[in-house]
């Protein structure tokens, strides 16, 4: 089956050479598109516990973004805005049972279907667009990619009894270490997946050398399912995190200040098997302090796991002979709460759930190992031979150096990747969208990120966010105004309340829950449900919200204002 599908491949790609010789530019660069499930900004190039050094490694390399956010910290909302670069407001997508965006709110030309109109090659490996009705049921195919995407053959097993349990039995657990061969079909999605891509570059460099016709450049989205949950990964990278090493989220307790609207009751961590017999108390919890610690472990060994994948990814892009002409974008698609403020999942506008990872590398601008040199540029980094005793373990990876690295402080949101991407391949920019762009096929709600790239390769140093963006913004939907089970996920039927929330360069979170008509998908700000303000600069956290205190009524004021304006009053003033 495997030597068909790598057959039917060369032969889509024989076809692309022929059908679109004249289209494509032949010296124009190829994109890796890097996408991980749920990752927060947890890893040791963001100063972290979870160890990445592969992830580190291609972060020395690129432009690391560490004030990046998602539009909405959930699946699909998150990744139709950023594969559309529109908002969840334009894209009528809420939830990740939501209709198509083509049929429900507009037929909106996707960054891969764009790059595949300009003669790329585009392939979907692994989880790019959410699965299901969201995205047209196979992932936008045909109009985003020259073949059908692929997905693992172990995906849906991890949706079964596959986890061992002390009983002897397999269980739908939430922490799953496993021994691999013993899984079904012996491997693990984000394994198989990586195995692909492998098989991808093989079979592109081929191409390239034997093809009489130019070479056609690529887009390759690779998407990593880990660490989402279910935890299941492979058991021995447990041995890195030793429970007594593994630390405690800085703020586990709920606030009081908070409004009740804010919370998520982490429903998705509740109903696996070995949390359900905790019989936590709904809403609030708290997961008890031994679980509060396995989570955190289970995150980082999944984390870790992921990373050597990834790292099994860079070092084949670059054994195919494709690392000196690649663009490669890394980004999660949210965040993810572990523990702050009692909270766990997504499902919130805290900026544990919506800030991200987010860095660019730009061969040539952005690499410090130069074209030609006979050092690796990826070499892959495996972490048990790098940290072999829990001494070097409780230490960070040797990546985390700030030497050579180049930081951007700018306030960026995942809508501005599409720009930023064609922008660096030298494609023209689709422009800005007008404030009705239902009829309007392309068009992007985010910028080119090009200029903050060069600036900062230039100077070596970070790009001040007050010369970027006056804000990013983020929301998220309630259907009331207290937690329900349907809190976390509520259908476009069930919303009735709106979060939007914006956070600032001059260090305020602002947060307003207003009314929302679920059939116009219109938000009323006269109908104020709740408030949220953080003053970041004394209160980093997010523990202490404080919008109804009297001291603040201007500064509430003000944000409010700003708010409502929206993110086209936010935009930077060179755009």
């Amino acid at each position: 089956m495997e030597g068909l599908c790598l057959l039917l491949f060369v032969t889509f790609m024989n076809f692309g050479l022929v059908q679109n010789e004249g289209i494509g530019d032949a010296d124009r660069r190829n994109v890796l598109f890097l996408v991980v499930d749920d990752l927060a900004p947890v890893i040791s190039s963001y100063g972290g516990r979870a160890l990445t050094p592969n992830i580190d490694q291609l972060a020395a390399q690129s432009v690391r973004f560490t004030n990046a956010y998602a539009q909405q910290p959930l699946c699909a909302p998150s990744r139709v805005s950023f594969l559309t670069s529109r908002r969840p407001d334009t894209t009528k997508t809420y939830y990740n049972g939501a209709l198509y965006w083509r049929t429900n709110a507009g037929n909106f030309t996707t960054l891969p279907q764009y790059f595949k109109d300009a003669g790329y090659f585009t392939a979907s490996i692994g989880k790019i667009f959410h699965y299901g009705n969201v995205s047209g049921e196979d992932n936008d195919s045909p109009y985003s990619w020259s073949v059908r995407p692929y997905h693992a053959p172990t995906l849906p097993y991890g949706f079964e009894k596959v986890c061992p349990g002390s009983d002897g039995r397999l269980h739908f657990n939430l922490l799953c270490p496993v021994n691999v061969s013993t899984q079904p079909l012996g491997s693990l999605p984000d394994i198989q997946t990586t195995d692909h891509i492998l098989e991808i570059f093989k079979s592109l460099s081929k191409s390239r050398q034997e093809a009489s016709a130019p070479h056609l450049p690529f887009f390759l989205g690779m998407g990593f399912h880990k660490p989402h949950i279910s935890f299941r990964y492979p058991k021995e990278y447990l041995e890195f995190y030793p429970l007594e090493s593994v630390d405690k989220a800085p703020n586990a307790f709920y606030s009081q200040t908070q409004p009740p609207v804010a919370w998520n009751p982490f429903m998705d961590v509740r109903r696996r098997e070995d949390t359900t017999a905790l019989h936590l108390p709904f809403p609030y919890g708290p997961m008890p302090d031994k679980y509060h610690y396995l989570i955190r472990q289970a995150y980082y060994a999944s984390t870790t796991y992921m990373d050597y994948e990834l790292g099994r990814v860079l070092a084949g892009l670059e054994a195919a002979g494709f690392a000196d002409d690649t663009i490669i974008s890394f980004i999660s698609d949210h965040g993810w709460q572990l523990g702050e403020h009692q909270e766990w999942s997504k499902f919130s506008n805290y900026a544990t759930a919506t800030r991200i990872p987010f860095m660019i590398h730009v061969p040539g601008i952005t690499d410090t190992v130069k074209e030609g040199s006979k050092k690796p540029k990826f070499p892959l980094r495996d972490p048990f031979l790098e940290y072999k005793s829990t001494s070097r373990v409780r230490g960070k990876s040797k990546a985390t150096s700030s030497q050579g690295v180049l930081v951007s402080d700018a306030l960026v949101e995942l809508t501005d990747l599409f720009p930023t991407l064609t922008d660096l391949v030298q494609l023209p920019v689709p422009p800005l969208c007008p404030v009705n762009s239902s009829q309007v096929d392309t068009c992007v709600e985010g910028v080119s990120l090009a200029p903050i790239i060069v600036d900062t390769a230039l100077n070596h140093s970070s790009r001040s966010s007050q010369s970027w963006k006056k804000a990013a913004f983020t929301q998220y939907p309630r259907p009331s105004d207290t937690p329900r089970p349907d809190s976390d996920q509520p259908s476009l039927a069930n919303i009735t309340i709106m979060g939007y929330s914006m956070i600032t360069a001059d260090g305020y979170h602002y947060t307003e829950w207003v009314g929302f008509n679920n059939v116009t998908c219109e938000m009323n700000w006269s109908d104020v449900h709740a408030r949220e303000l953080y003053i970041l600069h004394s209160d980093p956290l997010e523990d202490t919200n404080v919008a109804n205190v009297k001291i603040n009524e201007r500064l509430v004021q003000r944000l409010s204002s700003e708010l409502h304006k929206g993110w086209r009053y936010a935009l930077p003033k060179q755009v």
